[in-house]
This record gives C-alpha cells, sequence and structure tokens, in this order.
C-alpha cells in the first residue's frame, strides 16, 4: 500500500500489482512444439502447446498422425463455427484459441522386418522417411500456416527421438535466422530420457551417444 498523507488525513491507496511478463498487451509468438512420436500418445508436448496457447502465443504442433489430442486442443482446431455451437466454458475458452493454433500430422515409411534383408535396410530406410517428413514439414508446410505471417521464434523439440529430429530442428532455426537476418529462432530441447537408449545394438548405441553429445550443446535451452 502507498499511504496519501494530507494535512489531517491519512488514506491508503493499494498499490499497483506489478505487470505480469504474460500480457494481453505483449507481442506474441509463434512457437513450434515437434515430437516424432504419435501427437495423442504425447500428453506432455500437447500440455506444453496448451500453455504457450493460453498465454496468447501462436503455436504450430507437429508429429505423427494417431491418437486425438486432448480436448482443449480438438476445440482449439475446430473449425470456429462448429465451437461457436457450444456454449460450455471450456468450449469458450479453447474457440478464443482458433486461429492461434494449428497441427501438421506427419505419417513416416514403416519399413517392414519380416525378413533378414528387411532388417538390413530397416534403418536406413526409416532414417529417409523421417528425414523427408521433417524437411518437407518444417520448409514447406509450415510455410502455409495462416499464422507463419508471424516468424517462428522458438522451437520445441521432445527426445528421444534424437535422430533426425535435434539435427534438423537446429538447422530449421539456423535457416530461419539467415532468412530473417538476424532473427535466429531458439532451439529447445524437452528432455525425457537419453535418445541413444533406445538402439538395440551397440554399436547404434554408440553413434547415437556420440550424436547427442554434439548436437545437444547446440540447443539454448
Amino acid at each position: 500500500f502507498i499511504i496519501n498523507k494530507p494535512s489531517s488525513l491519512i488514506t491508503m491507496v493499494p498499490k499497483e500489482p506489478p505487470e505480469s511478463k504474460f500480457t494481453q498487451h505483449a507481442q506474441p509468438k509463434h512457437a513450434v512444439v515437434m515430437v516424432l512420436g504419435d501427437l495423442g500418445r504425447s500428453p506432455r508436448m500437447q500440455y506444453h502447446a496448451l500453455s504457450l496457447l493460453e498465454h496468447g502465443h501462436y503455436v504450430t504442433l507437429i508429429g505423427y498422425a494417431g491418437e486425438d489430442l486432448i480436448s482443449p486442443l480438438q476445440k482449439a482446431s475446430a473449425p470456429l463455427d462448429l465451437a461457436s455451437n457450444n456454449d460450455d466454458q471450456s468450449s469458450k475458452a479453447s474457440s478464443s484459441y482458433q486461429g492461434n493454433f494449428h497441427v501438421l500430422r506427419m505419417k513416416p515409411y514403416q519399413p517392414p522386418r519380416t525378413n533378414i534383408l528387411h532388417r538390413l535396410f530397416y534403418y536406413p530406410l526409416r532414417l529417409a522417411s523421417l528425414l523427408f517428413c521433417v524437411i518437407h514439414t518444417l520448409w514447406v508446410q509450415l510455410h502455409q500456416v495462416p499464422h507463419t505471417k508471424t516468424p517462428v521464434d522458438v522451437m520445441l523439440v521432445q527426445n528421444p527421438p534424437s535422430v533426425p529430429t535435434l539435427m534438423l530442428g537446429y538447422l530449421f532455426c539456423l535457416w530461419q535466422g539467415i532468412k530473417t537476418r538476424g532473427r535466429r529462432p531458439r532451439f529447445v530441447i524437452d528432455w525425457h530420457n537419453l535418445g541413444f537408449s533406445m538402439f538395440e545394438s551397440s554399436t547404434q548405441r554408440t553413434l547415437a551417444k556420440f550424436y547427442e553429445r554434439i548436437v545437444g550443446p547446440l540447443a539454448d535451452a
């Protein structure tokens, strides 16, 4: 409180609370949240996206096609006329995010592993498919999202899997920095676990561990 003291009267005037760093007048940012997995089975990344939306930012969520998203994100990505027909409070809150939230789903090729030959070429084919899907999504599809007139400010990537997510995410941020002449998006890794632990053979684990040691420190957070 601030005490105002006139000649014969003391009044207590409530002090204005400090302005939050998350205000409606703050410039909204554009966050890309990416996970190489079924989006519907990645609740942690979904709630990251929801939290960013609740703070007034634009969010593009990238991942595999599959299960449905959590209810608030489903409503936020629904057509506006459908959401407006629902009068409950959560629907009204979610409808306020519409136009700020978009989902890009990928369908990478899943090679068979039925015999020795298939198992021999499984990882090269899988990696080639993932490379194509992520590159096409980040460098092509992302630019077709309506709110990409707001440049990407941050890319949040789930790890694992680390291959090829971490390297491509970092390269995308570098490319955006070159394209916008220095306005590079921040590259953030959400470490669920270490990616090399997903591989079976010792050779694969060694290579994956070396890869993570190189790429991991490149992140801004």
